[in-house]
């Protein structure tokens, strides 16, 4: 039996792989790897790190951006019971400046099928004191997230050992 429009290459679904079929019409079976196939879903269990207030995401994320010499932005992706997925760094700008552009906040969590995400960055000045700027960011991303499902649960910015969470603020 083959697939309609082939000659006589098959099509095998298995494990989660496929495989066309090989000349002859014999059925080559791929063995399912999960360590080798990067977009297979692990679940995590229930030791992961739930990030419920703005303290836990100011400890998860602070050390990340402490003692930098330039803007740096980190974001904590989260599943939806707000459990930790992974933390990854955004981007790394200037002394002044960082770029947080929606495409790439949302790109690393769409691929690491986050609901939720906390952002952090910092002021290598050491002053926590959100800018203008950082605030009119903080809405445009919460907007994009919105319109992805994707919810942005603060925007936290760093100065030394020191934060501020926008959504306390009621940035947005």
């Amino acid at each position: 039996m083959g697939v309609t429009g082939t000659t006589g290459t098959a099509a095998v679904i298995a494990a989660g792989t496929w495989s066309a079929g090989t000349p002859g019409g014999q059925v080559a079976l791929l063995p399912a790897c999960r360590a080798c196939d990067p977009t297979t879903y692990v679940p995590g269990g229930p030791e992961r790190t739930v990030v419920d207030r703005p303290e836990v995401a100011a400890d998860l994320l602070v050390p990340e951006l402490a003692r930098r010499d330039r803007e740096r932005c980190v974001a904590a992706f989260l599943d939806t019971k707000h459990r930790l997925l992974r933390i990854a760094t955004v981007s790394i700008g200037s002394i002044d400046h960082t770029f947080m552009a929606p495409r790439e906040v949302f790109r690393e969590a769409l691929l690491v099928n986050a609901s939720a995400l906390v952002l952090a960055h910092n002021h290598p000045s050491g002053d926590a004191t959100p800018s203008g700027d950082d605030e009119a960011v903080t809405r445009r991303l919460a907007r994009a997230g919105e319109l992805i499902g994707v919810e942005l649960l603060d925007h936290l910015v760093v100065g030394g050992r020191h934060w501020v969470s926008l959504a306390r603020r009621g940035v947005w």
